[in-house]
């Protein structure tokens, strides 16, 4: 008796709904259909940014097949069960720099080897983290999962005998903000920030005209909140053509670092221009090694601000030699 009855009332509560929706004008109705609409689409994006934002690429590529020496591929086992594939080299010599690389929301690491070849030829120690879904890491990505992954890679170096003020972390495009989080929260040796960003979920509002509310972001990486707790130098590199994240937003985020930082504007460079020789040589190379040389014990110094000459010759895959693309790679 009791199920009818209440079955009973939301019959009559939905006639009464229907009576008001019919007994509504036209402009009413359109209006609560748009809001509806609105607030539809938004639940939607809540639930399915993750899957829109990261571009992951599941495929798996020894580091061999890619002409990197002295580099093999170990994994990581995460505390909720997923496994992380971490391209590893050794450094040649104690007191030079290791690089913990931190990629963006697209492309596996056998996409970025030429880039990883300056490090290892520079004798430097190399981990380049493949994010959850990439190069083999097992589970899917999100912001608070690639903080996580990234604190265990650098807390695992530590604990293999390297001195955190040796480490300088890495951070690529997306990964700068994860990076970021990791350097606010570990005494890293040095920052480098790669076309990074103030805000992701700030840059979304304001190409969306603010149309989507704060509270629908899962994904914020608000790394101008944390950069503020780095104590570590920053290097700051940007190209001036870049049009997915303009250097204005990586401004933002250089101009609010409080400790030690190097600005480095590369000209003619788009969001992949930066990976040179050039720009290795005459910024990342005396960055790292004059943070390795440090040991962590950063000091304060002056502000250096750089426009860089180069002019790099845009390429749609630049961070592939030619001739070298593994093509196929060894999936394993």
């Amino acid at each position: 008796m009791g199920m009818q009855a209440g079955m009973d009332r939301a019959a009559s509560w939905g006639e009464a709904v229907w009576r008001v929706w019919e007994d509504a004008p036209e402009p009413v109705r359109y209006g609560a259909l748009c809001i509806i609409a609105i607030y539809a689409i938004w639940l939607v994006l809540f639930f399915t940014q993750r899957r829109i934002l990261y571009f992951t690429d599941p495929t798996r590529i020894h580091p061999s097949d890619c002409e990197l020496d002295r580099t093999e591929e170990t994994e990581l086992g995460t505390p909720d069960g997923h496994t992380l594939i971490v391209w590893r080299a050794d450094a040649k010599d104690d007191a030079l720099p290791h690089i913990l690389y931190l990629h963006g929301n697209r492309r596996a690491l056998w996409r970025r080897a030429r880039f990883f070849r300056l490090f290892i030829a520079s004798g430097w120690g190399l981990s380049a983290l493949a994010h959850r879904g990439f190069n083999g890491s097992t589970g899917r990505p999100s912001e608070p999962a690639n903080v996580a992954d990234a604190i265990l890679a650098f807390d695992a170096l530590v604990a293999e005998g390297i001195r955190p003020g040796r480490i300088v972390v890495y951070g690529e495009s997306l990964g700068s903000g994860t990076a970021v989080q990791l350097a606010a929260a570990r005494p890293v040796g040095g920052l480098i920030l790669h076309a990074p960003y103030d805000s992701f979920r700030d840059i979304v509002r304001s190409r969306t005209a603010w149309l989507l509310p704060r509270a629908i972001f899962r994904e914020r990486y608000d790394s101008i909140r944390q950069i503020g707790q780095v104590k570590a130098p920053v290097l700051w590199l940007h190209g001036d053509k870049d049009r997915i994240i303009p250097q204005g937003r990586g401004r933002r985020l250089y101009d609010a670092a409080l400790s030690t930082k190097y600005a480095a504007l590369v000209k003619g460079a788009n969001h992949f221009g930066i990976y040179t020789q050039a720009v290795f040589n005459q910024h990342v190379r005396f960055f790292a090694e004059a943070c390795a040389s440090l040991n962590g014990q950063g000091r304060p110094g002056p502000e250096m601000s750089v426009i860089d000459p180069v002019l790099p010759k845009e390429d749609a895959h630049p961070e592939l030699s030619k001739g070298r693309v593994p093509l196929a790679g060894k999936r394993r």
